[in-house]
């Protein structure tokens, strides 16, 4: 395995309550990737934390994880490890799942994803952020060469940590967006599976690849499920069904049952749900015409305008193919008849200017209670540690926004 990023300290100090299986990882990199695999060769738990989070925020996680491992597990015995959300719309929570329930799904992944033995797999971004890490121990641990270029910095910096070399991408899709950039300036010759998740592709990425002859995989999971769909259909090995939520739109939460879902967070409080082997984490998704699975997103994605619920998947599946918008996310903003406004967030292409073209295609597109009455141009929006856009940032900042 290979990886081409500078080492940073890896271990914090654990508090004094902290049992000797619960060992923080910081740190990235191929460093970052080495000591988590010798703590679970160690038979330790890997406890796998932001090194941007406050110290404080760290340190509470490893109490909670000293508290939870020095009480019942009940019958686990495998060795385990911790990770967190991304924490796209609030705090990240700590996950704690077996090691098997990620080696599982292993052999699925490399049939799934056609991949080769002697692919060079790419997984940028923090190893903080479960679908980097994941990406990462199983390029580890099935023998594969891996470039570990860390949190996006764009793709300049991410060549020059290695990247030129690699045929497969496992990254969301903003960073998929600038990479096929790349592909097409003649800088990634190689690059032939661009693996994404973490949010909604949008049509236009899936014909850029085609384009660029990049075959593009989407599938849909989460830190606490682990795979759940891949291209729409149930991932190998897991059953998925929809329960009635009541929702207009005739969608319902998304449930799934399989080897890969975790034991549950730390703390015990989330989003997450266990009922008779079956997992959910509030996602909703309607059944496509041709039987494949939309995943229309969180239950707390929503905005409330007058009555109308909407939801922001929707407005931002529609905003999000106008040509010139490289980034879009629609949050909601106090309004004093209506509840809820809604404000679409815009980082457009370098050199567009996709605003009427926007407007145009929320009045063609959407039903008035989901169109934007607001709308804010932005050079950069904040991002989660694997690069996901940080959704409840976007709302805090909102006020302070032209």
């Amino acid at each position: 395995m290979t990886a081409t990023t500078a080492a940073q300290p890896l271990v914090d100090s654990a508090p004094s309550r902290a049992v000797r299986s619960a060992i923080e990882v910081v740190g990235r990199g191929l460093d970052g990737l080495t000591h988590f695999c010798a703590v679970l060769e160690r038979g330790h738990v890997p406890v796998v934390t932001d090194s941007s989070l406050p110290a404080e925020t760290r340190a509470r996680v490893l109490d909670a994880v000293t508290a939870r491992l020095t009480t019942d597990l009940g019958d686990v015995t495998e060795p385990l490890l911790v990770v967190l959300t991304s924490g796209t719309t609030g705090a990240p929570r700590a996950v704690i799942r077996t090691l098997t329930s990620w080696t599982s799904s292993h052999r699925m992944v490399d049939t799934a994803f056609g991949l080769h033995p002697d692919d060079v797999i790419w997984a940028p971004g923090a190893l903080s952020s479960t679908l980097t890490l994941f990406a990462a121990h199983h390029a580890h641990t099935t023998g594969r060469r891996a470039v570990l270029s860390g949190p996006w910095h764009g793709v300049e910096a991410a060549l020059a940590e290695g990247a030129g070399h690699a045929t497969v991408i496992q990254a969301v899709p903003p960073i998929v967006a600038d990479v096929l950039d790349a592909v097409d300036a003649g800088r990634l010759p190689r690059l032939r599976v661009a693996v994404v998740a973490g949010a909604r592709v949008p049509a236009l990425l899936h014909e850029r690849a085609r384009a660029l002859g990049v075959r593009l995989i989407e599938y849909y999971g989460a830190a606490e499920l682990s795979f759940v769909t891949i291209e729409g259909d149930p991932a190998p090995g897991a059953d998925v069904g929809l329960r009635s939520s009541g929702r207009q739109d005739g969608s319902g939460e998304i449930w799934v049952h399989s080897p890969y879902v975790a034991l549950g967070y730390v703390d015990g409080d989330g989003p997450m749900h266990l009922v008779d082997g079956w997992a959910t984490v509030g996602d909703h998704g309607r059944m496509r015409p041709d039987g494949t699975l939309e995943v229309l997103g969180r239950g707390d994605d929503a905005v409330t305008v007058g009555g109308h619920t909407v939801q922001v998947a929707d407005v931002e599946a529609v905003l999000g193919e106008v040509p010139g918008v490289a980034d879009v996310v629609c949050v909601g903003a106090p309004h004093e008849r209506f509840g809820q406004r809604l404000v679409a967030v815009v980082r457009p292409v370098p050199g567009a200017d996709p605003g009427p073209a926007l407007k145009a295609a929320a009045r063609a597109g959407l039903p008035p209670a989901a169109r934007p009455t607001g709308w804010v141009l932005v050079t950069d929006l904040p991002r989660t540690p694997s690069g996901k856009i940080a959704r409840g940032d976007v709302a805090a900042l909102l006020p302070h926004l032209p």
